[in-house]
Formats: structure tokens, C-alpha cells, sequence
């Protein structure tokens, strides 16, 4: 099989069986639809066996472990060179799929995200904590992201592999790897989809899954680019230092004073340890190589 879509699922008793069937009754029949049932407390899993169809399968976590961990089981799972991520709650078209493993098999890319269009379907409530989180993220990341965690993503598995250790085990894996892909200068590409309403409750908790996903965020930054982070940072501090030493000193006429040497002392000795993170980066990341 040249193709497995992983689909986590965790209580979508209620949307999960049309998810199913209308994506195996349109996808080409040697596609795997590989579905993680991530310890549903519903009749997800016993849905999901009733199913009929040969390229469907299903793995059961016992306990809920969380969207990351279902990820990372379907891919280690997964019979396909190229793994696809799809959501069971019926907002994914099948069509999209399609057309993001297309694109991506014609431009022989290394992942290829699906970036949600304008007219799809958004939860209200949490428009204002997307549009603050894709400001943190454009802020830090290497190049502009229309979609930092669309659920319909394809990599190629052989890629993909070598970072499910530095995925979340729950909420902001697609973050991450969306970070994962850029810091590492894989060959990506983007495909508009267009979202649905989901069917049945979302499990996403906006404020923390969202302070969640920014300190995951910082955590992938200072991995691939610590001299960055402490190297700015320090030299930072040492020039706010000596500005605040040399202005009080002129102004004053008392010196310098003893927060200036701290702030200097501080940026010198943050600058270092930049310097040494990004060997102990180094010699990490080569693990993954």
C-alpha cells in the first residue's frame, strides 16, 4: 500500500461510520485507512469493526493517551511510504485528500499541508485565540504559515519517523511538526482544502491547549536553534546594560551602577550557554539523522 491515512479517534461514535465510509468509497481501494481509537469510552472501536471495507483497520490504545501518542501509534503502524492525518469527526473531504497527496506526488515534496480556505467552517468562540496564536507562530517561525494546525497533513513516512519522539503526546502535534518540517528544510508545499463542521463535541481546550502549544512551540525553537535564542538574548542584555551604565554614570556622576554589571554579567554568561546548547543541540539532532 502505497498510501495509509491515519485517522485518531477518540469518542466519534457519532460521525465516525460516514467519516469511514465516504472516504473508502472515494479513495482508490489500496489505500490504508488505519484507524487509532484512542481509548474511546463510546462504542467508537466496535463502529469501527463493523465496517466492512478491506483497507479499513483499526488499533486500540486501552486508555486515552491523546491526539500526539494516536498519531505516533499510526504511523508506526502505517503499511504506506506517504501517511496522511485525518480528522474522524467529519470536517475532512475526501476530495482534499486527494488533492494534497496529488500535489504532493507531482512536486515529489517531503510533506504537504492542507491550508483551510476562507469559506470554511469555524468555531466562533475560538477565532480570537487562532488569530493570536498564528501571530506567535508567524513571530517565530522561519517562514510565513497560512496554516499552522490543519489536521490534513501528508509526509513521507521515512521522514516523518525519525521526529515522532519530539511530537506532544496530546494536543499540538501538528504544530510541531509544521516546525519540525521548516527547522529541518524538508521540501514542504500547501493545497487549500475546505473544512466542515465537525459532527458531535470537540475535546480542544483553547486557553490551555493554546499556552500548551506555545510552550511546545518554544521547546522545537530552542532544540534546533538555541544559538539564536541565548545568543540574542545575551547580547541583548549586554547592550541594555551597558546603555543603562554609561546613561546613569553621565547623568549621575556615581558610576556604574551595580544592576548594569548584573545585566552584563547576566548577557555574557546566557551568550555562552547558547553557545554551548547548540553542541549538545548538535550531537541530539544528529540522532535524527
Amino acid at each position: 500500500m502505497k498510501v495509509s491515512v491515519i485517522i485518531p479517534a477518540y469518542n466519534e461514535s457519532q460521525g465516525i461510520k460516514e467519516t469511514l465510509t465516504e472516504l473508502a468509497e472515494y479513495v482508490p481501494e489500496d489505500y490504508e485507512i488505519l484507524v487509532i481509537d484512542d481509548g474511546s469510552a463510546d462504542n467508537t472501536f466496535e463502529i469501527v469493526n463493523q465496517l466492512t471495507y478491506s483497507n479499513i483497520r483499526c488499533v486500540r490504545h486501552k486508555v486515552n493517551r491523546g491526539y500526539g501518542s494516536a498519531i505516533k501509534t499510526g504511523c508506526k503502524n502505517a503499511a504506506g511510504d506517504i501517511v496522511v492525518w485525518y480528522d474522524a469527526d467529519g470536517q475532512h473531504r475526501p476530495e482534499d485528500l486527494l488533492a494534497v497527496i496529488e500535489k504532493m506526488e507531482a512536486e515529489n515534496l517531503d510533506y504537504c499541508i492542507g491550508v483551510r480556505k476562507k469559506e470554511s467552517h469555524c468555531d466562533r468562540n475560538r477565532r480570537l485565540g487562532k488569530f493570536i496564536l498564528r501571530k506567535i507562530v508567524n513571530m517565530l517561525a522561519k517562514e510565513p504559515v497560512e496554516d499552522f494546525n490543519s489536521g490534513m497533513r501528508a509526509f513521507k513516512k521515512e521522514i516523518l519517523l525519525k521526529y515522532l519522539s519530539l511530537l506532544p503526546q496530546r494536543f499540538g502535534a501538528s504544530t510541531v511538526t509544521t516546525f519540525i518540517m521548516q527547522e529541518t528544510e524538508c521540501i514542504g508545499g500547501e493545497c487549500e482544502i475546505l473544512v466542515r463542521k465537525r459532527v458531535g463535541k470537540s475535546t480542544v481546550r483553547p486557553i490551555k491547549d493554546g499556552m500548551r502549544t506555545i510552550m511546545l512551540i518554544m521547546n522545537i525553537i530552542i532544540l534546533f536553534r538555541p544559538k539564536e535564542v541565548f545568543g540574542t538574548l545575551g547580547v541583548l542584555a549586554v547592550l541594555i546594560g551597558v546603555v543603562y551604565g554609561v546613561v546613569n554614570a553621565i547623568t549621575q556622576g556615581l558610576g556604574i551602577p551595580v544592576l548594569s554589571a548584573i545585566l552584563c554579567i547576566f548577557g555574557i554568561e546566557t551568550f555562552f550557554f547558547g553557545i554551548i546548547s547548540a553542541q549538545i543541540s548538535q550531537l541530539r539532532l544528529e540522532h535524527y539523522n
